[in-house]
C-alpha cells in the first residue's frame, strides 16, 4: 500500500465532522484506491481510537468526551448498517413519529432484503428489497411500518397520525408519491388500506 493512499484516507477522516459515519465504499470513490488498501488504513485508525469499526465497511467518527469517543445511537447505527431504504419499525417507528411514549428495549430497524445479524441494542427485520430501489428515507419507512401495524403500539389517535404525516409531507420529509409507489410492493393489505384512508382524509380536508 502506498503512503499516498494512507495519507489521503487519513486526511478524509480528519476532515470528517464528529458524529458521522464513514463508509469504505464512499472512500473508494473519492480516493480511487482499492477497498483492501482503504480497509488497512481504517483498521489502523480504529486501533488508534480515531474511529470505531462496526463491520461491513462502516466506521464511526464520534465527538470526543471525557470518557472518550461518543458512540452513535442504536437507531442511527441500525439505519446506517441497514443501508438505503432502512428505517425504524414496530414500536421504534411509532416512537420515531412521536406517536408513543414507549421506549423499546432495543431499536427495531426494517431493512430491504436480508436482515443483518443483530447488533447490541438493535434488532433487524427483513422487508421488500424494493424499498432500496425507491430510496425510502427513515421517516418514510416509519410511516410504512406504522401503517402495517396500526393501531398496535400506537398511543395517539388516527387523526393525530394523519396530521403528523401531512406535516412531514409539507416539510418535504415524506414524499407522497414515493410512499404510494413503495406500498405497491408491500405484502400487508392493511398498510395499503390505511394509506388509502389517509389520502382520502387528506383530500377532504383541503
Amino acid at each position: 500500500m502506498s503512503q499516498s493512499v494512507a495519507a489521503a484516507v487519513t486526511r478524509k477522516v480528519q476532515r470528517q465532522s464528529g458524529g458521522s459515519f464513514i463508509r469504505v465504499r464512499d472512500l473508494e470513490v473519492r480516493i480511487g484506491a482499492t477497498r483492501h488498501a482503504i480497509e488497512v488504513v481504517m483498521s489502523r485508525l480504529a486501533a488508534a481510537d480515531v474511529v470505531q469499526s462496526f463491520g461491513r465497511g462502516v466506521y464511526w467518527k464520534g465527538d470526543m468526551g471525557r470518557g472518550g469517543m461518543q458512540p452513535p445511537s442504536a437507531a442511527a447505527l441500525g439505519i446506517e448498517i441497514g443501508g438505503v431504504g432502512s428505517g425504524p419499525c414496530d414500536v421504534s417507528a411509532a416512537r420515531f413519529l412521536g406517536l408513543t411514549s414507549q421506549v423499546p428495549v432495543a431499536e427495531h430497524i426494517a431493512v430491504p432484503g436480508r436482515a443483518p445479524a443483530p447488533l447490541s441494542g438493535v434488532v433487524f427485520h427483513s422487508r421488500p428489497y424494493s424499498r432500496a430501489k425507491h430510496a425510502l428515507r427513515p421517516a418514510e419507512v416509519a410511516v410504512l411500518e406504522v401503517l402495517r401495524i396500526w393501531p398496535s403500539g400506537v398511543e395517539e389517535t388516527w387523526r393525530t397520525f394523519c396530521s403528523r404525516i401531512s406535516q412531514l409531507i409539507e416539510r418535504g420529509v415524506v414524499r407522497l408519491e414515493v410512499v404510494s409507489a413503495a406500498l405497491n410492493d408491500e405484502r400487508t393489505p392493511d398498510a395499503r388500506r390505511h394509506w388509502r384512508a389517509f389520502r382520502e382524509r387528506a383530500a377532504t380536508s383541503r
